[in-house]
This record gives C-alpha cells, sequence and structure tokens, in this order.
C-alpha cells in the first residue's frame, strides 16, 4: 500500500489518500448512519491500525479514481509527534574505515519544519546541505523494543531531506575546560556546537511524496537513494551502506524513549559524489547556489521534489 496526503481537487479539505498507479483514491472510514463520509488525516489512518488499514484500502478500491495530475501532494505526515535523526550513520560520514560506533547517534527536529512535494525551502546565505535519508514510519507504539518487534512496529518508508545549515554548527561552537579522556587532564578545548540549530530552521524538512507500507516496499538493505540539484548528481548512495537499519535505531531508541504511531525515524544520509565534494568534509559541504531545484529519489518509494529559494 502507498499512502499519501492530497488536497483538492477544486476546494476539498486535505486528506490521505492510497495511491494505485497514476491516480489517487481517497481513503477514509465508512459511511456513517447520516450517509456523511469524514475525511482521514493521515496521522488518524497511522492511529487506527491494521484493522482500520485493510477495511479503508477495500473502502478506497471501491472509490472513484482522482488523477494525480489534478490534485496537489502535501507532506504524508504533515506534523509527525517525534522526527528522530540518525547522524554519522555511514562509514562515509565517519570518515574512514578505522573507526565505527558501537550504537546509533541520534538528534532531533521540530515537526513544524515539515513541508510537502513542491513547497519552497528557505536558505539562509551560508548555504544548506541536502541529505536524503530513508525514513521509517512508526505504525505501532514501541517502548523497550526488540529488533524484531521494531521491525513489526514500522508500517513504512518515506524519503525525508535532513536539510542541514553546517554554518551555525561552525558558529555555535565555544571554548570550555574539559577532562581530556586520554590523559584526564582538565584543559581548555573547543567544543563542537550543537546540531540544533543547523538543522532545526523553518522548512528544513521536506518529506513525501508518499507512505509505502513495509510490505510492499519489501527489503530496505538494499536500496538506491540519489540526489540531484538542477539535474547535477550530488549524492548516489545505497542503503546497504547505513551502519545501524532502521530497525535498530527504532529499537535502539525506544529503550529510553517510547514511540508511537506517526513518529518518523530518519536513517541519515549516504552517497557523497566526491567530485562534487572537492575534498571538502561532507558534514561542511553546501550547495553551490542558493536558486534551483532538488530532486530526491529513492528506489521503491519516488521522487521528491523541492525549490531552494534565497532567505
Amino acid at each position: 500500500m502507498k499512502i499519501c496526503v492530497f488536497a483538492g481537487p477544486k476546494s476539498l479539505p486535505p486528506r490521505a489518500g492510497i495511491i494505485v498507479g497514476d491516480s489517487v483514491l481517497e481513503a477514509g472510514p465508512p459511511f456513517d448512519t447520516s450517509g456523511r463520509k469524514e475525511v482521514l488525516s493521515a496521522q488518524e489512518f497511522l492511529d487506527g491500525g491494521p484493522e482500520l488499514w485493510a477495511r479503508s484500502e477495500k473502502m478506497a478500491k471501491s472509490g472513484t479514481p482522482i488523477p494525480l495530475a489534478e490534485v496537489k501532494l502535501l507532506a504524508p505526515l504533515p506534523r509527525p509527534p517525534k522526527i528522530l535523526l540518525a547522524i554519522v550513520n555511514t562509514r562515509g560520514m565517519l570518515g574512514g574505515s578505522d573507526v565505527s560506533l558501537d550504537r546509533p547517534r541520534l538528534d532531533l527536529k521540530a515537526s513544524t519544519l515539515v513541508i510537502g512535494p513542491g513547497d519552497a525551502i528557505i536558505a539562509p546565505k551560508e548555504g544548506i546541505r541536502p541529505e536524503v535519508e530513508l525514513a521509517a514510519v512508526v505504525g505501532k507504539k514501541l517502548a523497550k523494543a526488540t529488533k524484531r518487534e521494531a521491525e513489526d512496529g514500522i508500517f513504512g518508508y518515506t524519503i525525508f531531506n535532513d536539510v542541514t545549515a553546517p554554518a551555525d554548527t561552525k558558529s555555535d561552537s565555544y571554548e570550555a575546560y574539559r577532562r581530556d579522556p586520554q590523559t584526564n587532564q582538565i584543559r581548555k578545548t573547543t567544543v563542537r556546537g550543537p546540531l540544533f540549530r543547523s538543522k532545526n530552521h523553518d522548512t528544513f524538512g521536506p518529506m513525501g511524496p508518499f507512505i509505502v507500507s513495509s510490505d510492499e516496499l519489501g527489503d530496505t538493505g538494499s536500496l538506491r537513494l540519489t540526489t540531484k540539484f538542477n539535474g547535477e548528481t550530488i549524492q548516489d548512495g545505497n542503503t546497504s551502506e547505513y551502519i545501524f537499519t532502521p530497525e535498530e535505531i527504532a529499537s535502539y531508541a525506544s529503550r529510553f524513549l517510547t514511540l508511537f504511531p506517526g513518529d518518523l525515524v530518519s536513517c541519515g544520509s549516504v552517497g557523497w559524489v566526491q567530485s562534487m565534494l572537492e575534498g571538502v568534509d561532507p558534514s561542511q559541504w553546501v550547495l553551490p547556489s542558493r536558486d534551483g531545484e532538488l530532486e530526491l529519489t529513492i528506489e521503491g518509494i519516488g521522487t521528491l521534489r523541492n525549490r531552494v529559494v534565497p532567505e
């Protein structure tokens, strides 16, 4: 099943839909006794659980298809309860084969940053770095979940662009006295700035265009991910580069933070094209221009397009 949130045609309000070919079918609850059909949001769809999912899918297939060309696709989860980000989840982002991680490293993004297909990313003057990421959509409550439980608790997957402004992290660095873990001596050192500001500008959360259910997408261990800016490829990688899988990240996070339906677990960025980096550390790289179009594609899900405009 491939679900979306769409608006239109005409002045109809946003609601959840199921994609079939080049058309969308409205996903909704059964008609009530008055014959009135309620609009179903994506969050309500996820909260409903397997029984509602099956009923909605069956109901949608009896409805009238609407051509995708006649609707506007919105972010499939306009306001996810939480957005968890796995950072440095590839060898490439760690910078070498002689370093590794024993557990995921996580950050958090505000849900109010989420924008949908076709919406504009506002780029500050210092520039932005797009990051194509496979994002798992949680479908059931996960608390201290095993890897298997986390895998069963993932409803599906979407594309998430973890847009970042690297200059913010650099300018947020500061000096402080800290104990050197090697020498055990306290000394003045420069501490790397937190990632929060660099990842939490308005519009820094493009998502979509669809959520593809786990059973339809199948194995996520070898999916191609690409990013193009104004037609030029800047990322070309594969989910096989991930150090930790979506279910491993979700399981780890659930040990200390309960996950709920609609939470997003984004797995990290991959595949920086070395000719584009020109020797620059990928964590510091930014787009060559603040004006253009981004196209993020993940095999089996689709393509997410957003315009980048200067602040």
